[in-house]
This record gives C-alpha cells, sequence and structure tokens, in this order.
C-alpha cells in the first residue's frame, strides 16, 4: 500500500482560515481523509500482526478481500472506505485488538467494512459477520434485516446473498456507494436452487437500484440507502454538473443513511418512508440550488466534501445538526424547516469537517500547553475548551458571511431584516471568540495563532459591512442575553477557569 503525502501551503491554509478555499481545497482534504482512513487500516493489520495466532489470521483474510476489492474496483471500494461510519469503525477495530480478548474477528467492524467493499466491488467473496440488532449493516451500502440471526448470531455474505445461520437470506445490492453485481450471486444461485432463484435474484436487484426495499427469504428484507442527491439534480458545483469535478473524477452523489447507528453516533434509527425521503430529495436539492446561485464557493465544497445525511429523529425543540472528527463527509441533522435553513446547516457542517481535516494534517493547537483554560462561547451555555471554540469560530465566520450574502440578497423586508440580524448575531460572537483565543495565545501553536489572526482579519472585514442600526442594536441584545443565560448558569454550577 503506496501512501502519498499531503502539504498544505501558506497560501492554501491561509484561504482555509479565512472560510474558503472552494472546491479544490476540499478535495485535497477529502484525498487526506481517505489516506487516513488507509493508514488505520494499516495500524489494525500491524496490531493483528503483533497479537499473533487466529486473531492475526483472520484480519489477514479479510485485508485480502479488501486487497482484492480495491484491485478490481477502486473507485467503488474508495467509496465504501470514505463513507462517514467506516471512520469509527476502524477507530473502534483498532481499539479492540488493544484489548486482552478482543472476542471474534466477525464481531469486529472490519468485518463490516471488507463486507460493503467486497460487495461494492462486486466480488464473489464470503465474509462472515456477527448479527447486532438483529440483522447487520453494511456500511455505505444498506442494512439487513434477518429475523432468525439474534444478535451476536453469526452471518455470511457469500456470493451477494447474506443469511442468518439458522435460515432466512436477503440478496443485498446497494445504490449507495456505487456497488455492482457480484457475479457469484447468479452463479450461486443458479447451483442451489435453479431458474427461479435467478429470477428473484434478478428482480431483488431492481427494486434496489430504485432505492426500494428487497424482500428475502425467511421474513428477511433488505434497505438499502437511497440517494438524497445525485449530480444532475442541481445545485452542485458550479464546474459542471454530471460530470468530472475538475480533477478527473466525477462528483459523488449525496447519500441519505438512515440504517446505520454508528453513522449517527448511536442514535435510534428508523427507516423512512418513501414520502419522508421524497422530501428530503426536494429540500436538499433546493437548498443546494440556493447555494449554487447565491454562494457558488460553498456549493462546491459541500458538492466536494458531504458523503452522507444522516436523519435524526425530530424532536420538539429546535433544529439540530452535527458533524465529528472520524466521521468526514457526515452530517447528523433534523430534516430542516426550509432550504435557506437547509442550506446554512449544510454550510455550518461542512466548516466544522474542513477544520478537522486541517488539524487532522496541522497542529493548530499546542497538545503541551498544560491545563486547558475553558472559555466563553456566545452560542453556548457551556464553558468550552479552546478546540471546541476554535471549531464554533471558525463555523460562524462562514455562517455570517452566508447571512450577509442573504440580507443582500432577500427581497421581502421581513426576511431582509432577519438576515440583517442573523449576520450582526454570528460576525460579533466570531470575532469576540476569536478575540478570546487569541488572549490565550499560549494553548495555540505558531501556526495556530496566525490561522487566527487571518479568521479575525476575514471577521474583520465582514463587521464592516454596512447594517442597519436597528439589526445590530437587535443583535446586541441577543448576545447579552444569552450571557446573561450564561452566567446565571455558572453561578448555579460549579466554578469554572474562563
Amino acid at each position: 500500500m503506496t501512501l502519498r503525502a499531503f502539504r498544505l501551503d501558506v497560501s492554501l491554509l491561509e484561504a482555509l482560515a479565512g472560510g474558503g478555499g472552494g472546491a479544490g481545497a476540499l478535495r485535497l482534504l477529502a484525498d487526506a481523509e481517505y489516506g487516513r482512513r488507509l493508514l488505520l487500516l494499516r495500524a489494525v493489520l500491524d496490531r493483528a500482526r503483533e497479537r499473533g495466532g487466529a486473531v492475526a489470521a483472520e484480519v489477514a483474510g479479510l485485508f485480502a478481500v479488501l486487497a482484492q476489492a480495491r484491485r478490481a474496483a477502486p473507485e467503488a471500494t474508495r467509496r465504501v472506505l470514505a463513507h462517514p461510519s467506516v471512520g469509527p469503525r476502524l477507530v473502534t477495530t483498532w481499539q479492540a485488538l488493544g484489548d486482552p480478548d478482543p472476542g471474534p474477528v466477525a464481531a469486529l467492524p472490519l468485518a463490516e467494512v471488507t463486507a460493503s467493499a467486497a460487495l461494492a466491488a462486486g466480488l464473489p467473496a464470503e465474509v462472515t459477520l456477527t448479527a447486532q440488532g438483529p440483522g447487520a449493516v453494511l456500511p455505505g451500502l444498506g442494512a439487513a434485516v434477518l429475523p432468525d440471526a439474534p444478535p451476536g448470531s453469526p452471518v455470511r455474505l457469500r456470493g451477494g446473498v447474506l443469511e442468518a445461520e439458522d435460515g432466512g437470506s436477503v440478496p443485498v445490492w446497494g445504490v449507495g456507494a456505487g456497488s455492482r453485481t457480484p457475479s457469484g450471486a447468479q452463479v450461486r444461485a443458479e447451483a442451489t436452487t435453479g431458474a427461479a432463484a435467478q429470477v428473484w435474484a434478478a428482480e431483488a436487484q431492481e427494486r434496489a437500484s430504485a432505492g426500494a426495499d428487497v424482500q428475502g427469504e425467511g421474513g428477511a428484507r433488505w434497505w438499502a440507502l437511497r440517494v438524497v442527491w445525485a449530480p444532475g439534480d442541481g445545485g452542485g458545483p458550479a464546474e459542471g454538473l454530471g460530470g468530472p469535478d475538475g480533477a478527473g473524477r466525477s462528483v459523488s452523489a449525496i447519500l441519505l443513511d438512515d440504517v446505520d447507528p454508528v453513522a449517527a453516533a448511536g442514535a435510534p434509527r428508523v427507516r423512512l418512508g418513501a414520502g419522508e425521503v421524497r422530501a428530503w430529495q426536494a429540500e436538499a436539492a433546493a437548498a443546494l440550488r440556493l447555494l449554487r446561485v447565491r454562494h457558488p464557493g460553498y456549493a462546491g465544497e459541500v458538492a466536494a466534501g458531504l458523503r452522507a445525511l444522516v436523519p435524526l429523529p425530530a424532536g420538539a425543540g429546535a433544529h439540530r445538526s452535527g458533524s465529528a472528527a472520524e466521521r468526514f463527509g457526515g452530517v447528523t441533522l433534523t430534516r430542516p424547516a426550509s432550504p435557506l435553513t437547509f442550506a446554512e446547516t449544510l454550510v455550518h457542517e461542512t466548516q466544522h469537517s474542513k477544520l478537522v481535516a486541517v488539524m487532522h494534517l496541522v497542529d493548530l493547537l499546542d497538545a503541551d500547553a498544560g491545563e486547558q483554560p475553558l472559555l466563553y462561547a456566545p452560542w453556548r451555555d457551556d464553558p468550552r475548551p479552546p478546540a471546541g471554540l476554535l471549531h464554533g469560530t471558525y463555523a460562524f465566520l462562514s455562517v455570517a458571511r452566508f447571512w450577509s450574502v442573504e440580507a443582500r440578497a432577500a427581497r421581502d423586508p421581513e426576511r431582509r431584516y432577519d438576515a440583517q440580524v442573523r449576520c450582526a448575531r454570528w460576525r460579533e460572537a466570531a470575532s469576540e471568540a476569536a478575540g478570546t483565543l487569541l488572549a490565550h495565545a499560549d494553548v495555540l501553536t505558531g501556526t495556530g495563532r496566525r490561522f487566527v489572526i487571518v479568521m479575525d482579519a476575514a471577521l474583520a472585514g465582514l463587521r464592516r459591512v454596512p447594517l442597519p442600526a436597528a439589526a445590530v442594536r437587535e443583535a446586541r441584545r441577543q448576545a447579552e442575553e444569552h450571557r446573561t443565560r450564561w452566567r446565571t448558569r455558572q453561578d448555579r454550577g460549579p466554578s469554572t477557569r474562563v
């Protein structure tokens, strides 16, 4: 396995620090994050070899399948390995192999990743998994419900069919990560049950390709991931929809991952009905069109970096969204109420993904700085460590810029005023937070200080954009209300160093 070195030159790092970078920067960061996945795989293999014995042999067997998949279908395998939920699976596998008793290799998340890669590459490989729930998740492709597979029991992928040990099976073809039809599935169907099974398998593949659930034997079902947006749907990067992204690669589709609990950091998974999926598709397309028309730079970044939307159950509270360090390209969120909110959410979370990838390449925080202070964040009711404040500052820089553009574009006076207030609120909040970080510069590396200085300069430019006095007053009222609420909360809890 040969890996390339990734470097951020000064001009690109400063463009990123200013909240930009564009689609080209996102492609580089996505490549770097894929390289990180490959390094994690190598670390898993090395740790298994250190253990030796049956564990080393079984892990080596999984790696042989992964290597074959990469040779047979490198792009399809990459899409699987780059799926947001694969990162946590590789970390969990590496950690488990360091335990005194890691358990059976088939129960390690690496087995799920290997099965997905084999399926996506069209290999007739056999991979043994362990049932979860009951059933099995193939990251980036979908999930099988196997009523005859209680948690902890073996589940086998053979020739494109998932089988429970005690009965029940279903053909599994994922449309999400760009999988192929495993030729072994047809061969195996003909060898075992004749022409009827071939017809059944072909019909199941057709339903899966259309995003429909597939019914198997013994009550088994296959839930393929659905595509929420694909090149050609509108709203993609300015360099052309449905074609190469400017670097000789195709712009990837954005998946709706409603079946993988790892993608949602353990939140309950609920299979969405066809009507709900259509609503996600329509609103995502509208949000991406809005970005392309009014925020082309962000549209290119989202299309280059976003891989999966992970729907969260709607609650009584406000809209929620999030992203995580090892889930690059994934956004968990409740369905936004409007394309405008959807677009803002995509911009916000893409900035977090960008900063995560930058911090995997460059040290911005000094790991040897000693005790980390807890600092006031103008958007949170709890104090934040420097890393959290840095992330929030970076995200809200772009959110403020987003609302500055929306304020100029709005024709309706009420919507224009709302955008002006939001711009004023978040440009002031992010500027205050940047100043706080610079006041605690001992926690930053030299590169980190330069990064924050560039952020601060970008915010200073944004603060010079004229806004109505009424909007600025309302933003300051909201900011003071937040600070009062924060102080009250701190007075009720344990003292913190701020």
